[in-house]
């Protein structure tokens, strides 16, 4: 989800502007940070070592991020990344670096940029966006934790609830950065990833994506507008509306869902 609007309206039970249910769905998250969680980042923050593009923390194996990584998310929305490099990193250490986090079901948002063959960049967000990509080089993927209670659940696309549908910052990115994006990337969460690769140079997507944020915010009211039966609906959906080519990877399709429903 894109930035929801500081200052709270009085709530609004019958939302029908998208701008006043952004303001309904954040009074309903009431994203929170703990004093552990602050003092946590805090600490971590001040123990990373220098690092940058140009001069990125060298490691000899992916194992050795982990070292790196936090398990608290960004409650100061500072635009934090973490460069790395070795020798060369193929794609399947960077689905590995991506899988394995995903599956400590973290409460924040990361993203994975590679950096020509030997640099990747690795963006921590906070619990509800991640605004530390840096998206000049390829954008492998990301991930959306799954922390956020829904009503209505059981009515919802089974992909939203586990957390593989694209937000509308999402689809904006996707549409806005193709050269990022043009061998596809991916949205990871605690279930698996779905795969998006834009096919489409030169369309306008304008409304498309104005019809899209309409309904895609409705799904965190517990209403499905979309009225999307299969993950194969959601497939066509995007095919037709964005021309992307969409594909799901469950890790485990009995035990896909969301932490709070």
């Amino acid at each position: 989800m894109k930035n929801f609007e500081n200052q709270l309206k009085p709530e609004n039970n019958n939302p029908q502007t998208l701008q006043e249910k952004i303001l309904v769905i954040e009074k309903k998250l009431s994203i929170e940070y703990s004093e552990e969680e602050k003092e946590s980042f805090n600490q971590w923050l001040s123990q990373v070592p220098e690092n940058s593009l140009e001069k990125p923390m060298t490691i000899t194996d992916i194992d050795d991020i982990e070292t790196f990584l936090l398990q608290m998310p960004n409650y100061k929305e500072d635009k934090i990344n973490l460069f790395f490099t070795k020798k060369e990193f193929t794609k399947e250490e960077l689905q590995a670096i991506l899988e394995k986090f995903s599956k400590t079901n973290p409460s924040f948002e990361i993203s994975l940029v590679k950096h020509g063959n030997n640099v990747i960049s690795i963006g921590i967000g906070n619990k509800v966006r991640n605004g530390s990509t840096i998206l000049s080089g390829e954008y492998f993927g990301h991930y959306h934790p799954t922390q956020i209670r829904l009503e209505n659940s059981e009515n919802l696309p089974d992909c939203f609830v586990a957390g593989l549908m694209p937000s509308v910052g999402d689809i904006k990115g996707l549409l806005r950065h193709t050269e990022s994006v043009k061998n596809g990337t991916r949205i990871f969460s605690k279930n698996g990833y779905i795969f998006i690769k834009p096919t489409a140079k030169t369309e306008d997507f304008s409304q498309a994506v104005e019809d899209f944020s309409q309904n895609y915010f409705d799904l965190f009211l517990g209403v499905n507008r979309f009225d999307f039966k299969s993950d194969d609906e959601v497939l066509r959906y995007f095919k037709e509306r964005f021309c992307f080519e969409v594909s799901f990877h469950y890790f485990d399709k009995e035990k896909a869902g969301n932490d709070n429903v």
